[in-house]
């Protein structure tokens, strides 16, 4: 007989305090999921201690010595300490995400003969001519060729490419939307640009920076705010010295909870220049406090901005039309962000995406 409750694993490389949507949508809906009774061990690499808030049957279990986010060989060590971690614990299901975990699969399957599910995050596949590194290699195979009992996916992008997986949900980010309608603030007394994330170079931060020398020559007034952290800061920071855009420019670190709300709700238009996204959770919180976006053409997004309705849609790799478009959003009036305020008030809560997940661990039991 199986038992009441689940005894869950989730298994994700990287932890908070780097934040990235894997990240986040791990930790909103475990900490959903174990309301119901269920328990859940969120295996990841030591990070130096910090574990985040404390919630009933939800443990943060770290493993190895204390590493950086972009530590390649600390990350596949962490794969051989995980998997006989897990094969001293009987979980019933176990999640593994972002991505490298997905090589775990193939073993936790024949030897182990325990279920795996995968989620697909963001995925280098959506970029529009991706170089065929070993990394994109690998990244195709975890997604595309190792088999999982169920793949989920936060996007229908993912749905195009062939996979040997035919058990694919589509189970996309929740959001907090009381948290972003409790917060009052005013909007800066200046055009204010943001973006937010982690610096990347597939967020194409740099280019965002670039075009910027054209836009301050239509609005000299303005000024881009970047609210993130990563191993490309500091060249970034360079970049912005060189062209003497320090006026221009802010860098004010990582920000979290309200004051992450605050830099949203203060500022007049949200850009993602992405050469690849999933479904992009800073999109969603845009929306959600009211604000004109303009964004790539890549992976999920367009399922969120919508030409013309709630925000603009570039070409990746197009400074030009990125350009454009920030001064024609920043010059005239629109509704953008009046309709993405409607739009994501109707998309599902975290709650609701909680249940979904639920429901796909259960179907394995």
């Amino acid at each position: 007989m199986p038992r009441k409750f689940m005894k869950i694993a989730v298994v994700i490389d990287t932890w908070f305090p780097a934040i990235g949507g894997g990240q986040i949508n791990a930790w909103e809906i475990s900490k959903r999921i174990t309301k119901s009774g269920h328990k859940i061990d969120i295996i990841t690499r030591s990070n130096g201690g910090y574990k985040g808030e404390k919630v009933r049957n939800l443990n943060v279990v770290q493993i190895g010595s204390t590493s950086t986010p972009d530590d390649n060989f600390s990350r596949m060590f962490f794969l051989i300490r995980a998997f006989f971690l897990i094969r001293r614990k009987n979980y019933d299901v176990i999640h593994l995400q972002a991505f490298l975990p997905g090589l775990l699969a193939p073993p936790i399957r024949y030897f182990l003969r325990k279920a795996t599910i995968f989620t697909v995050h963001g995925t280098r596949m959506f970029e529009k001519n991706p170089k065929h590194s070993f990394g994109f290699w690998l990244e195709k195979i975890i997604l595309t060729k190792i088999k999982y009992d169920i793949e989920i996916s936060v996007t229908k992008a993912f749905l195009k490419f062939k996979n040997t997986n035919k058990n694919i949900k589509v189970i996309g980010n929740g959001l907090d939307f009381k948290k972003f309608e409790n917060i009052k603030i005013k909007k800066a007394s200046y055009p204010k640009i943001l973006w937010v994330g982690r610096f990347d170079r597939v967020k194409r931060v740099n280019n965002l920076i670039m075009v910027m020398k054209d836009v301050v020559k239509e609005i000299p007034r303005v000024k881009l705010t970047l609210v993130g952290y990563g191993y490309e800061e500091r060249n970034l920071k360079k970049l912005a010295g060189k062209l003497n855009f320090n006026k221009h420019i802010e860098f004010v670190g990582k920000k979290t909870g309200d004051d992450l709300i605050r830099e949203y709700k203060s500022s007049h238009l949200f850009v993602l220049p992405s050469s690849s996204e999933g479904q992009p959770i800073t999109l969603l919180e845009a929306q959600a406090a009211g604000l004109p976006i303009i964004a790539t053409k890549t992976g999920g997004i367009p399922e969120i901005v919508k030409e013309g309705v709630n925000g603009l849609l570039v070409p990746p790799n197009g400074d030009n039309d990125l350009a454009d478009a920030i001064i024609w959003c920043l010059k005239n009036k629109n509704d953008f962000g009046q309709k993405g305020h409607e739009i994501v008030k109707k998309l599902n809560s975290w709650d609701e995406i909680s249940e979904e997940t639920l429901s796909a661990y259960k179907s394995l039991i």
